[in-house]
């Protein structure tokens, strides 16, 4: 009785599935997914950073970019020192310290301000995670309000609106 070898045949199928994998986009990156872009609106020229010392009271950081984190009461058990940085080019914000992570129930609100950004040709805005070399890692659920795009945060990095 001939030897059956499944080795060629099992390699194959686990080429075929690594280009399959390799070119399949991740469930949370909406396909023509697009960041939303400052607007040449004046309050863009100077963004910058806002930092303070937030406890377990909770409290608020704006920054000249009208970016802003709100944290209710509980999110925060000690004393931390948070940052704010507002994106220049996108509507974003880069929330530090990095991988602060918070209750359920007492997430922090996070507002970007979208006025004067161009919207793209897509039909929802949402806030998006982004890892550090720029890939769309989560999409969150936001509501637009105002020229404002809200949403509850689960822990700290880098968010940027997207169109998708």
């Amino acid at each position: 009785m001939p030897k059956i070898s499944l080795r060629r045949p099992s390699l194959a199928l686990a080429g075929i599935l690594i280009a399959i994998g390799g070119c399949a986009e991740s469930p949370s990156s909406p396909s023509g997914a697009q960041f939303l872009a400052r607007g040449p609106h004046p309050r863009y020229d100077v963004t910058g950073s806002r930092s303070a010392v937030i406890d377990q009271r909770g409290g608020t950081l704006v920054t000249a970019a009208g970016d802003r984190i709100t944290f209710p009461a509980g999110s925060l058990t000690a004393p931390t020192s948070i940052t704010i940085t507002s994106n220049d080019d996108f509507v974003g914000v880069e929330l530090q310290p990095h991988g602060l992570r918070f209750p359920h129930g007492r997430q922090p609100v996070l507002e970007l301000n979208t006025a004067g950004a161009a919207a793209g040709a897509g039909n929802s805005v949402d806030v998006a995670y982004v890892d550090e070399n720029g890939a769309i890692a989560e999409v969150l659920d936001a509501s637009a309000s105002g020229g404002d795009l809200r949403t509850n945060l689960q822990h700290f990095s880098g968010y940027l609106a997207i169109s998708h």
